[in-house]
Order: C-alpha cells, then sequence, then structure tokens
C-alpha cells in the first residue's frame, strides 16, 4: 500500500514544481561567440513596444479609494449599500467595518442570504472569521474595493501589474491575447487568473481560478466558483472608474454589479513622490476629490517584503484567536531570523 502513495506524493510535487523549474527548459551557458560579441552587441530597444503602450490610457500611479460623504468607518467592499452599525468614539480608530455592519442586496441565493446574516451577527458577538490578520493574503475581489490603503498599478503594453502591499496581494492582467487555462491545469489562487483587452480607452479584464473567500471584513463571502469581470477606465484625469460584475453559480442568484472609484495619489514625505506642498491646487469646479487638478502626479510604493507577522491565528472553527504578546514576540522572531537567511 506504500508504493501508490509514494507514487501520488511525487505527481503532487511535480504539480507544484514552477514551470521554468521543470525539466525541457533551457539548459547550459550562452555560447563561446555570444560571449565574446557581448561589448559589441546592439541591444534591440522599445521603440515598437513603447508604440503600443502609446496607445493606452494613462493609468499608472497609485490609486486611493474613495467613499460616499457620508459613509461608516472602515472599508466596505460596496458602501454605496452599506448599512453602517454604530460610530467611533473620540480617539477610537478602525482599519475594519464596526461589528454589525453588512451590505445590502447582494443577490444571495436564499440559503447563502441567511449564511451572510448569521456571519454578520458573529461579529456582534466579537468573532471574526477574517484571515487577513492571520497573515493571509486579502486577494482578488477584496483589493480592488476593501482596503484601507492605496494600491498602485504599472502598465505595460502586454501586461498590467496592481499591488497592495498592505494586503499583501498582487494581481497580473495580461493583454496578450491568451485564453485563461483549462480549468484542470490551474490551481486556485487569491488573485486568480486575469486576461484583459481594451475596447476603446476602457480596459475589460475577466478573472477566473480564485479561491473562496470575503469580499471584505463584514464578512462577505464568495465561493471558488466567481467569476469577476471588469470595465475599468478613467472619467477625470485623476479619478478611475471600477465597474465590476460578479457571476458566481454557488452562492449568487443573480450577477451583482458593484461600481468604485479611485483617485490618483501621491506621496507625502521622503521616499513617497511630489509633496503636498508642491502639488498644485485643483482648478475650480472639478470636485472635492481631485487633488493635481489636471497634472497626473504619480506615486509607488517601496517594496514591502518584509515576512508577515500575524496578530491572531484561526482555530478550528475558523474564528479568529488573539495571540498573547508573548507568542506575538515569538512570531516577530521568527521572522527576524527568516529575513536573516
Amino acid at each position: 500500500m506504500q508504493q501508490p502513495i509514494l507514487a501520488a506524493a511525487a505527481t503532487l510535487a511535480v504539480l507544484a514544481t514552477p514551470v521554468w523549474a521543470q525539466p525541457g527548459g533551457p539548459r547550459g551557458l550562452p555560447s563561446p561567440e555570444v560571449i565574446a560579441g557581448a561589448s559589441s552587441f546592439k541591444p534591440p530597444h522599445l521603440a515598437d513596444y513603447a508604440r503600443k503602450l502609446a496607445s493606452q490610457p494613462d493609468i499608472t500611479g497609485a490609486w486611493k479609494p474613495l467613499d460616499p460623504a457620508d459613509a461608516g468607518p472602515g472599508p466596505l467592499f460596496d458602501p454605496e449599500h452599506g448599512v453602517w452599525s454604530g460610530k467611533l468614539q473620540p480617539g477610537e480608530a478602525t482599519f475594519g467595518p464596526l461589528p454589525g455592519t453588512y451590505i445590502r442586496d447582494i443577490p444571495y441565493r436564499p440559503e447563502y442570504r441567511k449564511r451572510y446574516e448569521a456571519l454578520v451577527k458573529e461579529t456582534t458577538e466579537g468573532k471574526s472569521r477574517d484571515t487577513f490578520a492571520a497573515c493571509f493574503p486579502f486577494g482578488v475581489p477584496r483589493m480592488q474595493g476593501a482596503t484601507p490603503v492605496s494600491f498602485d498599478i504599472v502598465q505595460a503594453p502586454e501586461i498590467i501589474d496592481w499591488n497592495n502591499n498592505y494586503g499583501r496581494s498582487q494581481r497580473r492582467i495580461f493583454l496578450d491575447g491568451r485564453p485563461h487555462p483549462a480549468p484542470e491545469a490551474m490551481d486556485p489562487t487569491y488573485s486568480g487568473h486575469s486576461i484583459g483587452h481594451w475596447e476603446g480607452d476602457t480596459l475589460v479584464v475577466d478573472t477566473v481560478n480564485l479561491i473562496g473567500g470575503y469580499y471584505d471584513e463584514t464578512p462577505a463571502p464568495y465561493s471558488d466558483k466567481l467569476h469577476m469581470v471588469e470595465r475599468i477606465r478613467l472619467i477625470d484625469t485623476n479619478i478611475l472608474e471600477d465597474q465590476m460584475t460578479f457571476t458566481d453559480p454557488v452562492m449568487l442568484e443573480k450577477p451583482w454589479v458593484v461600481t468604485r472609484y479611485y483617485q490618483r495619489w501621491f506621496g507625502q514625505g521622503p521616499g513617497g513622490g511630489m509633496p503636498r506642498d508642491k502639488v498644485p491646487p485643483p482648478p475650480p469646479n472639478k470636485g472635492p476629490y481631485v487633488q493635481g487638478g489636471d497634472r497626473i502626479v504619480r506615486d509607488f510604493f517601496e517594496l514591502n517584503d518584509r515576512p508577515c507577522v500575524p496578530n491572531v491565528r484561526m482555530d478550528a472553527n475558523g474564528f479568529q484567536v488573539m495571540l498573547l504578546p508573548a507568542e506575538i514576540e515569538a512570531e516577530q522572531a521568527k521572522a527576524k531570523g527568516q529575513g536573516a537567511k
């Protein structure tokens, strides 16, 4: 009985090996002729590639999610349809919604509507199923709509990178015409697999293959069958719109459409783009959210590759359990040890 088990383990090991590390890839050093001619080699330049990029609208830079003026505390995936529970007391702060807050009108199937109601009730009892504090990544779609901080976008003709340092999440949108891999050839990931194309000035993105999770900390759930289609466009120089349509054959009885807006953000202080006092004031009648007027002021994050130190662990029932100060110190020491290797 041992041989089948070992064979299965070997198969899993091969499946887990990155494509670039599997047998059959490039092997060996460059030829002696290539090495000898290195000093005289004239590399190709990016002129043609840059011309492809020049036709795209400029969405590169850091973007801050915008919420309605009457939104309550803490990020909510769909704040325009949020029902907010309570208010913060003077001096209080939160990175998540207050217990009991929920999103109305999510078209859940009846059994999952009851499930969401039960999850919201748990938060009022001091229970949380949010895994982010235990060092699980945000993933997509949460990084699109339920993050308390900015994210940045770096675009190229054939790929767009969308990064959220705080949520320890990154998505790659392939624009080179490739299809999604066959379902049996993919393992689900937090960010899924995204392909996109431009329809005029609108970026259309199709995302599948997501690990099931929560849209936000209320926590509104989605299944691993979620299919996400986005229509992303600039509606002003520094305002980005993302219309997201979700279909989930497991949890939703019809498509759910959520539209979010983001403001192009600029850094404050050393290493963070342009200081606030150097950014020109917005022109009259351009709205309260536009900073920098019609001028593009880009910001980018420094790479956050520090090991994550959890504040909680998840118990057997899927609830957060607070770590004691000594346990957090032990995790910090472990993280430092990992960084020293």
